[in-house]
């Protein structure tokens, strides 16, 4: 059975260290039947780098006394930001959720701008909770980019790419794997590209580095669409050699496997024999060594990096959205 909706002196008592805090709640906008409480909405002044912003409170009730509180952040102009804590004790709740600044949720430089959305994690040894990066959008220049993180050890972060409604663009495959070897190839979708974010460990390494590569693929994003396509090329002509190289390496493997393979018989000697049979396995131990990584091996023949021919990044509504062919 679905749990009883929420009665008016049960609002009052969850109400309470909000309305101490100043808060308001907004009856008209909260759902009783679902359990779920808004609070009246908060300015905050612009500060620094900081634009001004509009606070809002959802609470949602669980019957089991552990409810999740979610605050959001949204600038008049640019992407919102959220904040998502859970926990019994309501007062401490929101104390945790306002102790987390708003500036900590943004960033932006000169065509961009970087909103950024965590989880407040229990601590394993009782302490305070823990700013875990959950979600990250930056906006620039009409292209929407997104970074979503499963708070999962060694597991890679899921990035998309999305043109602004009405917009085209013409993009390389390449365009963050350039960056270097924790950025891969961007794969089409049916409204943008898709593409993976590799991630070490877990807690808050694992936020930092997170943060450091939304900002970092934001201000690349931002130079590389500031130039014409043919710039691309000239001023990461090296990196992009590399990102061939490194999509070559599953393939030249399998290669260097099968002509090692041909090989060790006629390079080993029967005295050797113990060792020759062991080296008959190395391509069983390559093959599980790459399930355990972030994404499985491509097997493939890379394009190679060729100057985009295109005028401008735009090439109008009635274009493809997939990556340029020519690499």
């Amino acid at each position: 059975m679905p749990p009883p909706p929420l009665t008016h002196h049960q609002i009052l008592g969850l109400v309470e260290p909000f309305t101490r805090s100043g808060r308001q709640v907004d009856l008209a906008a909260s759902d009783r039947l679902a359990r779920r409480l808004h609070f009246k909405p908060v300015a905050h002044a612009a500060s620094g780098n900081t634009p001004a912003l509009t606070e809002t409170l959802q609470l949602e009730c669980h019957e089991s006394g552990n409810h999740r509180l979610t605050r959001q952040l949204r600038p008049v102009d640019g992407p919102a930001a959220t904040l998502q804590a859970m926990g019994t004790d309501l007062a401490r709740l929101l104390a945790q959720v306002d102790a987390v600044a708003p500036p900590q949720h943004f960033s932006a430089g000169p065509g961009w701008q970087v909103a950024r959305s965590y989880d407040l994690v229990p601590s394993a040894h009782a302490g305070p909770p823990v700013l875990t990066f959950r979600h990250g959008e930056a906006w620039v220049d009409g292209l929407h980019f997104s970074l979503a993180v499963m708070d999962v050890k060694n597991v890679a972060g899921d990035i998309t790419l999305r043109p602004a409604p009405g917009e085209r663009l013409a993009l390389p495959e390449d365009l963050l794997a350039v960056m270097g070897w924790n950025w891969v190839r961007l794969v089409p979708a049916t409204d943008g590209w898709t593409s993976k974010l590799r991630l070490r460990g877990r807690g808050p390494g694992r936020t930092q580095a997170a943060e450091r590569a939304l900002d970092q693929a934001a201000r690349h994003l931002a130079q590389v669409l500031a130039t014409p396509p043919a710039a691309f090329h000239s001023r990461w002509r090296a990196a992009r050699w590399g990102v061939v190289l490194r999509r070559s390496i599953p393939t030249l493997t399998a290669v260097g496997l099968v002509v090692g393979a041909l090989l060790l018989p006629h390079i080993t000697g029967n005295e050797l024999s113990g060792v020759w049979m062991a080296l008959h396995y190395l391509p069983i131990a390559i093959l599980a060594l790459s399930f355990t990584m972030q994404e499985l091996a491509r097997f493939e023949i890379p394009p190679l990096p060729r100057r985009l021919k295109a005028a401008h990044w735009r090439s109008g509504p009635a274009a493809a959205l997939a990556p340029a062919s020519a690499q």
